[in-house]
């Protein structure tokens, strides 16, 4: 998952009920002198004496008081058959789970209350609580279950023509596809949001809330032009609903609303170069929150910490920088930690302190780390949620076909612990410079790595997944009426395209065991000629006589090396399995010799197939590059036989000088 930046603080909880302003510091005796009334009070008077008290705990932030009000709002809300305000209890039942972090119970009265919501004809809250599912999901590190959710949710409201129902979806969307980092797809999702929301009385909360997170994309890819002419939208916005914000006492540019406005307006200003801008809005910003500590004075900080730096004042993008780690910074909060300290680091960088910067970029490259390797667990866990799937049955009524059991196989995903190499700091002090932009050069290839392994995994097991997702849809259907044949071939296809997940799934452990393995023990005897002709007669289970398998050795047969079998078979059968996918016709040869290079043997996999162009040449061994896109396969075996070969103290080459198709050369120790 994408770490979430500060300045995307979302305010959907500011706008749940109707917006009263903040809560008083005296608000218990607000409570307690409105509770004082409540035997005097009946009927709609007494319903909303106890609305109010749930807006006071809520805006106090006092959760436990907050969970009673709400059961009493509903009790009476029940009592008295009072349907509209027991639709906003039950939805403020809701969002007090979503902010107590309460997902259990959150997603086990979701159903109860949406049915509640869709017997009333309540579209705003129908659809208001299931975007705060799709958040939910998109939050918890479960983007592609909010992504399934929130497909459910637009198809739901364009099934109805809800045009709030179809903006609210594409908000979600966008929030979706924005913490995955697919930013062009968040842009498409949160523009579509804007258009249909932007002229709607109910889409006011959902707008005040779309203009930051789209605002954060756009900075995300730098549209800094774009982002005025949003910022320009958001203020217009926010001064013609001064009234119904409650920003109409005179002091609306002090609120967190126009907060948000300024650091989303003053960063693109900055990303245009337009500091002197930059700095008026920041100071506005800074004073509306000088007395506050709460989100929008955490964006402050940020930007102006990001503005200081980028005039030049260094002491003061500092100290705006320790005062957010010294405040708001908490231990359960890794992503926020690691984007202060980047941003101290990059401090000192450009200030020209390497060392601090040095050990800075250094514990952000392990913090980075470990919070990837998180997010590959989280992610694992919602494949596993997401794809396994228990026994089918179905009962064919047509041909009086009592069971039809299929089965649907358990999909297990395993996403690999990124291959991040560790940072080697040889000469400390003396090689700063250097140790710096070693530091910087793996912090990139970690976030590179992550997005080549998501994009490469998610578009090999797209196709067969969706094969069985359709297949299961059609058996599964009473309405389709399908001859033995059918049935059998459609059951076919959906093992056929199993099994391909599978060795997709076996592809990615076997290389995930190969790289925690630091070295091979080389204690076996092995005799290579025996070793080789045994491999040529497991290919030839699955070549079945198509192509000529030819084994050719210049050495005694006798002869054997210290070496690991396990190794050598890791490396040489991924090599034999490549020659036969990329071989039309012709023949594959094994051969075994001296290497030109002493006390070397070299073992040779040669074939008459289409061979590899020069310009793709260099690339063959990158993990998950394909020379052959339409292949199946992750693009590991190259890059995980050479592995093996380095571990066991040899090499994999491959021979620019053969023309007639490609021969791959492993380069081993000759000691026996």
């Amino acid at each position: 998952m994408r770490m979430r930046s500060l300045l995307t603080i979302s305010l959907v909880f500011m706008l749940l009920l109707s917006l009263n302003g903040k809560a008083q510091p005296n608000y218990k005796s607000e409570v307690d002198s409105i509770r004082q009334e409540l035997p005097k009070l009946e009927g709609r008077e007494l319903i909303q004496a106890y609305y109010e008290i749930y807006n006071l705990c809520y805006y106090a932030g006092d959760v436990k008081q907050e969970r009673k009000a709400i059961d009493d709002l509903l009790a009476e809300a029940e009592r008295q058959g009072d349907v509209k305000k027991q639709t906003t209890a039950r939805a403020a039942l809701l969002y007090y789970y979503y902010n107590t972090d309460k997902d259990d119970s959150l997603l086990a009265e979701f159903p109860k209350q949406q049915a509640f919501m869709l017997k009333q004809k309540d579209w705003k809250l129908y659809y208001d609580i299931w975007v705060l599912i799709v958040n939910h999901y998109t939050f918890t590190s479960q983007s592609n279950t909010a992504l399934r959710e929130v497909k459910r949710m637009y198809d739901d409201a364009q099934q109805r023509e809800n045009k709030y129902g179809i903006g609210l979806a594409s908000y979600g969307m966008g929030n979706a596809y924005m913490e995955i980092g697919f930013h062009e797809e968040a842009i498409q999702a949160y523009e579509r949001c804007i258009k249909v929301l932007e002229h709607s009385a109910m889409g006011s909360s959902t707008l005040l809330d779309v203009y930051p997170y789209y605002c954060s994309v756009l900075s995300e890819v730098k549209n800094y032009r774009r982002m005025l002419e949003i910022t320009d939208l958001w203020l217009a916005y926010l001064n013609s609903h001064k009234k119904e914000l409650g920003l109409d006492n005179g002091k609306a540019t002090g609120s967190s609303y126009y907060t948000y406005y300024y650091n989303s307006r003053a960063t693109a200003l900055m990303g245009l170069g337009r500091l002197s801008e930059a700095e008026e809005l920041m100071m506005k910003a800074y004073a509306a929150t000088k007395e506050m500590k709460d989100n929008s004075q955490l964006t402050v900080f940020y930007n102006l910490g990001m503005l200081y730096m980028r005039k030049g004042d260094y002491q003061k993008a500092l100290d705006f920088n320790s005062r957010l780690m010294d405040n708001y910074v908490e231990p359960n909060d890794p992503s926020g930690t690691l984007m202060l300290k980047k941003q101290r680091a990059e401090i000192m960088l450009q200030s020209h302190q390497y060392e601090e910067a040095a050990n800075l970029y250094k514990q952000v490259y392990y913090l980075a780390d470990s919070l990837y390797i998180n997010d590959a667990k989280n992610q694992l866990n919602e494949f596993n949620t997401l794809f396994k799937v228990d026994e089918m049955e179905r009962e064919n009524q047509q041909v009086k076909t009592r069971h039809v059991y299929i089965v649907l196989g358990v999909i297990i995903i395993a996403l690999l612990l990124i291959g991040l190499l560790g940072l080697y700091f040889m000469n400390r002090l003396r090689q700063k410079n250097h140790e710096l932009a070693v530091a910087l050069d793996h912090a990139k290839e970690s976030d590179r790595m992550k997005t080549s392994f998501i994009q490469h995994v998610s578009h090999e097991i797209r196709t067969p997944l969706n094969i069985i997702s359709g297949f299961s849809q059609v058996i599964g259907n009473p309405d389709y009426h399908l001859s033995g044949d059918e049935r059998q071939n459609i059951v076919n296809s959906i093992e056929q395209n199993t099994r391909e997940i599978t060795n997709f799934i076996n592809e990615l452990l076997v290389f995930s065991e190969i790289d925690s393995h630091n070295h091979y023990e080389e204690t076996e005897s092995v005799n290579i000629n025996l070793f080789c002709q045994d491999l040529l007669k497991r290919a030839e289970e699955v070549n079945n006589g198509r192509l000529q398998l030819v084994f050719e050795s210049q050495l005694d047969d006798h002869l054997t090396v210290i070496s690991n079998t396990k190794a050598l078979e890791g490396i040489l059968r991924p090599l034999l399995s490549n020659a036969m996918k990329f071989t039309e016709k012709g023949n594959i040869k094994l051969q075994v010799k001296e290497s030109e290079e002493p006390g070397m043997l070299d073992i040779c996999v040669t074939d008459t197939g289409i061979g590899i162009a020069e310009d793709q040449r260099d690339r063959i061994f990158e993990k998950f590059y394909k020379v052959d896109s339409f292949k199946h396969g992750l693009g590991l075996g190259l890059p995980m036989a050479r592995s093996i070969a380095h571990k066991i103290k040899g090499d994999l080459m491959l021979d620019d000088n053969y023309k007639e198709g490609t021969r791959f050369i492993l380069r081993i120790p000759n000691k026996s």
